[in-house]
C-alpha cells in the first residue's frame, strides 16, 4: 500500500476508547504488564538489554542484522556504519532512557518490580560499557551474541549512556560497587571527549561519528550536551579537576552558555523534532546535578517553556516542528492530499496531542510497513516527545495535561501486543508509563 493511501486507513479514535479507559485496571497494573510484554518480546536474557526489533517472532534474533553484517558495517547488504535498521542501533538510547525513568519511578513508588527491572537494565549497560577496547567509547549494540556492535556511534547513544549511569549511581538502591563502576565509566567518557575536542569520534578515532558534532559552540545545542554531561561526571566522580572544567566552561565568554542557550527567555533552540526529548532529559539531568539554586531554577523554567512549546505548538508550522521526521522528503503538494483525507490540513493548526487522538490501533494494523511508519510518527511519536518533556519538567499542571494521552498510549501498546514488531514507540510508551507512575504515586 502506498503512503498516499495511508490516510484512507486512519480514522479518529472510537468513542468507546474513553469508556474503555475509565474501566481499565489501575495504571500500576497496566504499566507493569507493558514492561513485562516489552521485555518478553524485545529483551535478551544473554545481553540483558532490550532491542529495537522483536526477538520472539518467527525469525527470532534473525530479525536483527547478522553479526557478519555488523562486522562489515552494513545493513541488508547496504553500507550503514551506524547500523540504522539493524535493530541494535539504539540499544543504549532506548535502554538508558528507560533506566532513568525506572529509577525515578521506583524512588517515588517503592515498586519492587521497577527495582528488579532497573537492576537488569543496568547489568546490560555494564556489558555495553565493557564491549569496546576504546575507553569511553559507547558502541551501538551489542547483538545478542554479546560481542558484535557497530563502531560509528552518536550523540544520543553517548548522552543516554551518561545519563543512565549517573542516574543509577544516584539511586538509593545502587551498591557502592555500582557507583564506583559508574564513576569510572563516566570519567573515561569525559577523558575521551576532552581529548577529542568534545566531539564524538568513531571507535578508532579516525573521523567524526554520525551526529558526532562538537559540543563546544556556546550557543548551539551542544552547549546543553556539554554542561549536562560534565555536571553528571562531576557529581559521580567527585573530581575537583572536572569541577574546575565545568565551571570554566560555564563562565566562559561572560557565561554565554547560560545567558543564551540555557536561558528560558533567550534560548536559540531549533524547531522541535521527533528526538527533542533527548535534550529535555539532558537538561533535567543538568538541573539535578547542578548545585547552584539559581541555575537549577533557570533550567526548570527552560524545561517548562520547552514542554509548553511541545504540547501547544502547531505540528504543521515548520518553525515549531520539523516536518522531515514524519513526512520525509515529500513536499507540500504530496503531503496535503494525505492530510486532507484525514480531515487535516497543513493550513489548520494541530498539536501533537490532538494528532494523537487520530491514532487508532485497528487502522494502524491495516497499513503496510511504510504507512505504519509515517502514521506512527505523525500521530503517535510526536506526542511521545511532548509527553516526555512535560513529565521530565515535573510541573503538576503539565503532568495533568499529558496524563490521559500517556495512559492511552499504554493501553494502545498493550492492545497492539505482538503485532508491534519494531520501532521506538513501544519503548517511549513504556518509559512514559513508568514516569507517569512516579508522578501519580
Amino acid at each position: 500500500m502506498r503512503l498516499s493511501r495511508l490516510a484512507a486507513l486512519i480514522l479518529v479514535c472510537c468513542p468507546h476508547d474513553v469508556a474503555a479507559q475509565s474501566a481499565a485496571p489501575p495504571l500500576a497494573q497496566r504499566v507493569q504488564r507493558l514492561c513485562e510484554a516489552y521485555w518478553q518480546g524485545f529483551g535478551s536474557a544473554e545481553t540483558l538489554v532490550l532491542y529495537h526489533h522483536r526477538l520472539d517472532g518467527p525469525r527470532g534474533i534473525a530479525a536483527l542484522a547478522d553479526p557478519r553484517e555488523i562486522a562489515a558495517g552494513t545493513v541488508r547488504g547496504k553500507p550503514m556504519p551506524y547500523g540504522y535498521g539493524s535493530g541494535i542501533q539504539d540499544v543504549v538510547l532506548e535502554n538508558g532512557q528507560l533506566l532513568f525513568a525506572l529509577c525515578d519511578a521506583q524512588e517515588a513508588t517503592g515498586d519492587a518490580y521497577f527495582a528488579e527491572l532497573a537492576r537488569r537494565l543496568f547489568a546490560g549497560l555494564r556489558r555495553v560499557a565493557t564491549l569496546s577496547p576504546e575507553p569511553g567509547f559507547v558502541p551501538r549494540g551489542p547483538h545478542p551474541d554479546g560481542k558484535s556492535y557497530y563502531r560509528d556511534s552518536s550523540r544520543d547513544q553517548h548522552a543516554a549512556f551518561v545519563e543512565a549511569l549517573w542516574r543509577y549511581s544516584r539511586w538509593p538502591l545502587a551498591t557502592d560497587e555500582d557507583r564506583r563502576f559508574a564513576a569510572d565509566q563516566l570519567d573515561k567518557f569525559a577523558q575521551r571527549m576532552q581529548r577529542n575536542g568534545w566531539q564524538i569520534l568513531v571507535e578508532d578515532n579516525s573521523r567524526q561519528a554520525h551526529v558526532g558534532f562538537c559540543w563546544l559552540q556556546p550557543t548551539s545545542i551542544g552547549a546543553a550536551s556539554l554542561l549536562s554531561a560534565l555536571a553528571q561526571v562531576v557529581q559521580a566522580t567527585g573530581s575537583a579537576d572536572w569541577r574546575a572544567e565545568y565551571e570554566r566552561l560555564s563562565e566562559e565568554k561572560d557565561r554565554l552558555r547560560w545567558r543564551v542557550l540555557l536561558h528560558p527567555d533567550g534560548a536559540q533552540w531549533r524547531s522541535m523534532t521527533l528526538y527533542s526529548n533527548q535534550f529535555a532529559q539532558a537538561l533535567e539531568a543538568l538541573r539535578r546535578a547542578e548545585s547552584d539554586p539559581q541555575r537549577r531554577q533557570q533550567i526548570h523554567d527552560l524545561l517548562r517553556r520547552r514542554a509548553l512549546r511541545a504540547i501547544e505548538g502547531n505540528v504543521f508550522d515548520p518553525e515549531c516542528w520539523r516536518r522531515l521526521d514524519w513526512a520525509g522528503q515529500q513536499d507540500e503538494t504530496q503531503i496535503e492530499p494525505q492530510l486532507k483525507s484525514l480531515g487535516i490540513s497543513l493550513g489548520e493548526p494541530a498539536t501533537a496531542l490532538e494528532l494523537h487522538q487520530k491514532f487508532d490501533v485497528g487502522r494502524w494494523r491495516q497499513a503496510d510497513t511504510a504507512g505504519q511508519n509515517m502514521y506512527g510518527k505523525l500521530c503517535f511519536g510526536l506526542a511521545t516527545v511532548a509527553c516526555h518533556e512535560a513529565l521530565l519538567c515535573g510541573d503538576k499542571d503539565l503532568v495533568q495535561r499529558v496524563a490521559p494521552t500517556v495512559e492511552r498510549m499504554v493501553d494502545q501498546m498493550l492492545a497492539l501486543d505482538r503485532d508491534y514488531q519494531q520501532g521506538e514507540n513501544l519503548n517511549r510508551a513504556t518509559l512514559l508509563g513508568v514516569l507517569l507512575r512516579g508522578c501519580k504515586r
